[in-house]
């Protein structure tokens, strides 16, 4: 469950706020002057997010260089073959659609 608390009542209840996101998986938007400034979430999930967080670089990398490869290798193609290879696509990719 997510929640709201203040810094201030944050700091009088800290050990009790832990405990409930370790054991209950809560999970705790700390506001300060009613602006969301942070969030206490539970350690496994934070290191869900930081491998999903890893592996989205690496994809957007890989998407990159793949681009960077490709622009190469087309760097001479004309419009009319760019937009006949877009029409062929998309036409494969209609075929393969359930």
């Amino acid at each position: 469950m997510e929640r709201s608390i203040g810094s201030t009542d944050l700091r009088q209840k800290l050990t009790d706020i832990l405990k409930q996101v370790q054991e209950r998986r809560d999970s705790y938007i700390i506001e300060t002057f009613g602006r969301p400034q942070a969030a206490i979430i539970n350690l496994e999930e934070y290191e869900q997010f930081q491998r999903f967080r890893k592996e989205r670089e690496a994809f957007f990398e890989w998407l990159e260089s793949t681009a960077s490869q490709n622009a190469q290798r087309n760097k001479n193609l004309t419009e009319q073959e760019v937009l006949s290879i877009i029409e062929q696509a998309r036409q494969e990719a209609s075929a393969g659609a359930p």
